[in-house]
């Protein structure tokens, strides 16, 4: 069983007859790990606000986003350790959410409410496609998603890297040019349509009666493709105003 997020690459799981996963219990541990990240990060936010720590929120925002992606890349080789790392990794996210939005709302007033509610709009309406099957994952489709996918990882990695050592930047692409919001909404549409990726690996996993502790690492990888989506958009929605 193979996920298609950005963030847990592969995942091998196997049959249980007695205890098997199912689509409710997957979206029972959904929900939970996403309120977790969202009461955190709406918790931090506020504080920041209220006292003005900007510090607090970039800081918040680095230890969560690295948190989040040691946690992250730990279920992919371990998958047994999901139910463990779960919630701690709901923790991070809402940490770095709450950071980063904080820091966001400071340059571009009213961005972080925009995002939230593009990633709501767009969540719903993919799940409303995947569901009446107007969009299903194909092999085609897992194929050209992914690839962009790692493309993208690729891209923004090399970036970091020449953040850190040089000061520097990948010319263009990440400024407020025609180039740098083309990229940006690319981001954004390949990141939302991992959600598909996501409800067709619950599905095919509960099909196949993978193990009931699979729900955790399935919930651990839809929260992480709704971060992306929000920051996505957020990061599109400040080039705009840009």
């Amino acid at each position: 069983m193979q996920s298609k997020n950005p963030i847990l690459t592969r995942v091998e799981t196997y049959a249980d007859i007695s205890n098997p996963m199912t689509v409710q219990g997957t979206v029972q541990k959904s929900v939970m790990l996403t309120a977790i990240a969202a009461v955190v990060g709406i918790v931090l936010f506020f504080y920041a606000a209220f006292t003005g720590n900007v510090t607090l929120a970039y800081a918040a925002s680095v230890v969560g986003m690295f948190g989040g992606i040691i946690l992250a890349l730990i279920t992919v080789f371990k998958p047994e350790t999901a139910r463990t790392l779960a919630i701690p990794y709901a923790l991070f996210e809402g940490a770095f959410l709450g950071g980063i939005s904080f820091v966001f709302q400071l340059k571009y007033p009213g961005a972080p409410l925009q995002a939230l509610l593009a990633t709501f709009v767009t969540s719903f309406v993919l799940f409303g496609l995947y569901k009446f099957q107007i969009i299903r994952a194909t092999e085609k489709f897992k194929s050209v998603v992914m690839s962009a996918t790692i493309a993208i990882a690729i891209v923004f990695f090399v970036q970091i890297i020449m953040r850190l050592l040089f000061s520097s930047s990948i010319p263009y692409i990440f400024e407020s040019n025609w180039l740098g919001l083309g990229l940006a909404a690319f981001v954004a549409v390949i990141a939302s349509l991992n959600l598909i990726l996501d409800f067709d690996m619950i599905e095919n996993a509960a099909m196949q009666r993978a193990p009931q502790s699979f729900e955790w690492t399935c919930a651990i990888s839809l929260l992480a493709t709704l971060v992306w989506m929000y920051i996505s958009f957020l990061r599109l929605i400040g080039l705009v105003r840009d």
